[in-house]
């Protein structure tokens, strides 16, 4: 928590099964004319979602330049009016800016715009054809961390940085609305993470400590109130269904890659078990609607030229026989191996160029495909790159992985695109420390990988492997 920031405690009673309970939740402390938090996402060529939290009821519109010092030819958003009643939270809608161009945002709360030059922020918007850039991701976070990984998750100076899930660590399952408050108020009014997510644009897609409890799934005690507080405190691209109770799945595309960002927690089933003899079929996508939709995503990136990173959040690898599996797997895809082979099976049949990112196994780790080739008969080998924990403790899940992988606290990934509008597309995946060193992994060679994928042909997506 900033140390700007005061905490005041609020306890309040709520009836729940004819009893009286307690909830806590916090709330910034902050002089009138302060604001919480502000941080941009959903950025698009055109566009761009500003969240922000107000200390009191306000009367709040974003301005935005491509000049840093004067605040030149401002566009403004439309006014947003925050309310003691939904937490005083807010966003902004940007639009009619131009692609790939740096912009500079700062509020104006009550008519009033220099007090508050400090709650400001940056992004770049996307180029809206073929171009190179940076990314960097994470996940696996302690709430509200300090961590100083922040700092060089910064100095990357990445287009967009992604979390990958467990955000925080609440493990909610009760007095939903009041924790989920309190906990992105933890995360957002972080000093560490508020500079990092005022630098770039923010997207982000929960696991399961930041959705429910561990290994949750749709059964959540607070699986409405999880979504809810999703769509109200996180600046997202378009979700892809409405419903209270829908996923918050969404895509975007940064040049010629769209990165599906699957929401494989508040929908899953879990598998059911006889000792080590699955006696229920699990789903992560909890519907058939939810899996068309990424299979239909996945489909029209290849048809428009695109290739796909495919934010999977849960360990794509694992499987009897392999290193870290159990007979009872209900959490990772190695419980789901009926949805998986489907995934692999239209992966190979419509020719996807695609790979995967994930978080939950608080480890890097990289597989060439080598591991990782689920379709009936072969045929769908997909590259995958695990990045975490920010900096929580080390585990092992999964694999094996080809390229290997380490298990430490303080890691992130970051993923340098190259494309020069030709017939493939080329990642570069590099894993790295709390300092922003380059990861050993556990055979002493450096954690990077190399490859590309075709944007063009019809043969299925073959792989030009090189390791750094």
């Amino acid at each position: 928590m900033n140390s700007k920031y005061k905490i005041a405690i609020v306890v309040s009673t709520v009836v729940i099964l004819g009893g009286i309970g307690y909830w806590i939740f916090y709330t910034p402390n902050l002089a009138d004319d302060e604001v919480a938090y502000v941080l941009a996402g959903g950025v698009t060529p055109q566009s761009a979602v500003i969240s922000f939290n107000t200390y009191q009821p306000a009367k709040v519109r974003v301005q935005v330049s491509a000049e840093a010092v004067t605040f030149a030819d401002p566009r403004y958003s439309d006014y947003t009016e925050t309310t003691a009643e939904k937490y005083n939270i807010g966003k902004a809608y940007l639009d009619s800016l131009q692609p790939n161009t740096q912009y500079y945002y700062r509020l104006e709360i009550n008519d009033t715009i220099d007090v508050f030059e400090g709650y400001s922020g940056t992004f770049t918007t996307p180029q809206d054809s073929a171009f190179s850039y940076k990314i960097a991701f994470g996940s696996c976070m302690v709430t509200g961390s300090n961590s100083s990984i922040f700092g060089h998750i910064a100095s990357e100076n990445p287009l967009l940085f992604i979390s990958t899930g467990d955000l925080h660590y609440e493990n909610i399952n009760s007095n939903c609305e009041a924790n989920f408050t309190q906990a992105y108020y933890r995360v957002f009014n972080s000093s560490a993470q508020a500079e990092l997510y005022r630098s770039t644009a923010f997207a982000y897609m929960w696991d399961d400590h930041d959705y429910g409890n561990n290994n949750s799934d749709a059964s959540s005690a607070c699986q409405q109130q999880a979504i809810t507080a999703y769509r109200d405190f996180v600046p997202h691209y378009p979700l892809a269904f409405q419903e209270d109770n829908d996923p918050i799945s969404q895509t975007f595309s940064l040049g010629r890659v769209r990165f599906i960002l699957a929401d494989l927690r508040s929908q899953k089933v879990k598998p059911e078990y006889d000792g080590c003899e699955r006696t229920k079929v699990g789903t992560n996508f909890g519907s058939e609607a939810h899996l068309k939709w990424f299979q239909d995503e996945m489909l029209a990136a290849k048809d428009s030229g695109q290739v796909v990173v495919w934010l999977s959040g849960i360990p794509y690898i694992n499987h009897e026989g392999g290193p870290n599996y159990d007979c009872d797997e209900d959490d990772d895809w190695g419980g789901f191996p009926e949805e998986r082979q489907a995934i692999a099976n239209f992966v190979k049949e419509h020719q996807i160029p695609i790979s995967i990112i994930a978080g939950d196994a608080h480890m890097v780790a990289m597989d060439d495909g080598s591991n990782s080739d689920y379709a009936e008969g072969g045929g769908a080998p997909i590259p995958v790159f695990h990045a975490a924990p920010i900096d929580r403790y080390g585990s092992y899940k999964g694999g094996p992985y080809s390229k290997g992988y380490r298990s430490s606290s303080g890691q992130y990934g970051t993923i340098e695109v190259e494309d020069d509008g030709g017939d493939e597309i080329c990642l570069t995946w590099t894993a790295k420390d709390e300092n922003g060193n380059v990861v050993q992994s556990n055979t002493d060679q450096e954690l990077r990988y190399q490859f590309c994928l075709p944007v063009s042909s019809d043969s299925i997506p073959t792989q030009t492997s090189v390791s750094l």
